[in-house]
């Protein structure tokens, strides 16, 4: 017995050699188109003068032909045997085969215009990235000149600054520098945090992993902020939980820079009240403990919209912020982009005309070992220029006066000298403690002096150190590699000036 779904796929039948239909043996499909005694040619047109042609005795296959039954259209396949008096025809429904085989095909054609288009597509977006790589190659470089040639002039005008206001000053003098210093800063905190966002864009910013002491963070920023704070309507709180680790691993510099960006911006927008800023431990394990950082100020607020763009680049919550308080709107950018790549997370909760609290958690990895680097740090207060033979190479009369300023306070026995060449005699007759090179010298530069320090035979043991307005981590690297002990970045305090030399000696 034949099962009934596969009754239905075909129809087996016989005819004389004329086409007569002379049996039907079995199956069901499209039965009511063929009838004994009468043509085949009806329903299979397709057959006539294959019938007479068919070699006695051997199968033959017919693919593909078509069928029509009720208005519907049926792909069929027949097999056909002329046997000595009848013809046996076996006919199959391929009806769903074709049409699979069909859409195969169509989508094997699909495929292949996609692959095509696809590998069309990746030509374009492979030129487009050239030309992205090349513009953000010009980007950087712009950046990168534009950062050397602001610096130089913003080193002058707050190295001045602090020497002016060093000096005994009236009441309104000392107002006027006060401002001049203030703006001066807000400027490198825009050049500083435009640099930031590009290296950041360009997958350029590398993360320190140093032994750093979280306590030595906060009374940084306490000493900073304290110095700096001038409105006395607005108390500064610094508080540190007993349960601090002494030493974690991570990056002081970012870490620093994260708080300096968020007391800045709580201190700005209070004109009244406090701002606290606290470390507590949130999370710790035997390896790793999460710290949170919170800053929280009793200042204007903000509205639950401005909270969720808070982190945008160039944002201002104000139109007149930019005018009123400086900055580029790039700082909490920054911030949340640095936060990130230390695997932390940043969030804020604020009340319009009642405060803003941001909480910042970060993950570090616990370490006991002091590095020598921090022994030498700790040692440095011990440490003193006085006396201390100093030559300093540098073109920019301003820059020699700041370093003679800083350096005759120190009272070490200072040696100026305009370009490399001058640098390179005096190298070669005198014995220094200490030698300051300006990179960017006519004559002779920083980089070409370094190169020709192989064949001076004095001061084989003396520390040089970098003068530059040239930040990036690749040039940093590249003059460590030519034999420089430290580098002193463009625009200096005077007591970053007076740390960085003492690292050398």
């Amino acid at each position: 017995m034949i099962p009934a779904k596969i009754e239905d796929v075909f129809l087996q039948l016989t005819t004389d050699y004329s086409g007569v239909i002379t049996n039907i043996i079995a199956g069901k499909f499209t039965r009511k188109e063929f009838v004994i005694q009468e043509s085949i040619y009806d329903a299979c047109p397709f057959l006539e003068g294959t019938l007479e042609a068919l070699p006695l005795k051997e199968p033959f296959l017919l693919e593909g032909m078509i069928l029509n039954s009720d208005t519907i259209e049926y792909n069929i396949d027949l097999e056909l045997f002329k046997a000595d008096d009848s013809i046996a025809i076996l006919i199959h429904n391929r009806t769903n085969v074709y049409k699979y085989v069909s859409e195969l095909n169509q989508n094997r054609n699909d495929i292949f215009f996609i692959k095509r288009e696809l590998a069309e597509k990746n030509i374009e977006l492979d030129a487009l990235r050239k030309i992205a790589d090349k513009a953000n190659e010009e980007k950087s470089r712009f950046l990168a000149m534009m950062s050397h040639e602001i610096r130089n002039p913003l080193n002058s005008i707050l190295g001045y600054a602090a020497m002016i206001s060093s000096e005994n000053l009236n009441q309104k003098v000392a107002a006027y520098i006060k401002s001049l210093s203030s703006a001066g800063n807000n400027l490198k905190v825009i050049v500083e945090d435009i640099l930031d966002l590009s290296r950041i864009e360009a997958g350029k910013l590398r993360l320190a992993s140093e032994e750093v002491c979280i306590q030595k963070i906060i009374q940084n920023c306490k000493n900073d902020f304290e110095q700096l704070h001038t409105n006395t309507a607005v108390e500064l709180i610094f508080i540190t939980s007993s349960k601090l680790p002494k030493f974690v691993l991570g990056d002081a510099v970012r870490i620093q820079q994260i708080l300096v960006n968020l007391i800045s911006n709580a201190i700005k927008f209070t004109s009244i009240g406090r701002v606290i800023t606290s470390v507590k431990v949130a999370f710790e394990s035997a390896k790793v403990v999460n710290l949170l950082f919170e800053v929280t100020d009793s200042g204007r607020g903000m509205s639950e919209a401005q909270c969720l763009k808070i982190f945008e680049e160039y944002e201002q919550n104000e139109l007149d912020d930019n005018r009123v308080h400086g900055g580029a709107g790039l700082g909490l950018a920054i911030v949340n982009r640095l936060i990130v790549a230390m695997n932390g997370k940043i969030s804020v909760k604020s009340e319009l005309n009642v405060g803003t609290s941001f909480f910042v958690e970060i993950p570090f990895s616990k370490t006991t070992k002091i590095s020598k680097e921090i022994e030498e740090t700790l040692q440095q207060k011990d440490k003193s220029l006085k006396g201390k033979n100093i030559l300093v190479a540098d073109d920019d009369i301003m820059n020699q006066t700041i370093v003679a300023h800083i350096l005759g306070k120190e009272k070490s026995n200072l040696t100026l000298v305009n370009d490399g060449l001058e640098a390179l005699a005096k190298i070669e007759k005198e014995t220094f403690d200490v030698v300051l090179l300006d990179i960017n010298m006519p004559n002779m530069t920083g980089e070409e002096l370094m190169r020709k320090l192989p064949s001076v035979k004095m001061n084989l043991e003396t520390p040089f150190m970098a003068l530059t307005a040239n930040t990036s981590n690749e040039d940093l690297e590249r003059y460590l590699a030519l034999g420089f002990s430290g580098v002193i970045s463009k625009p200096y305090t005077i007591a970053g000036f007076v740390d960085k030399v003492k690292t050398v000696l």
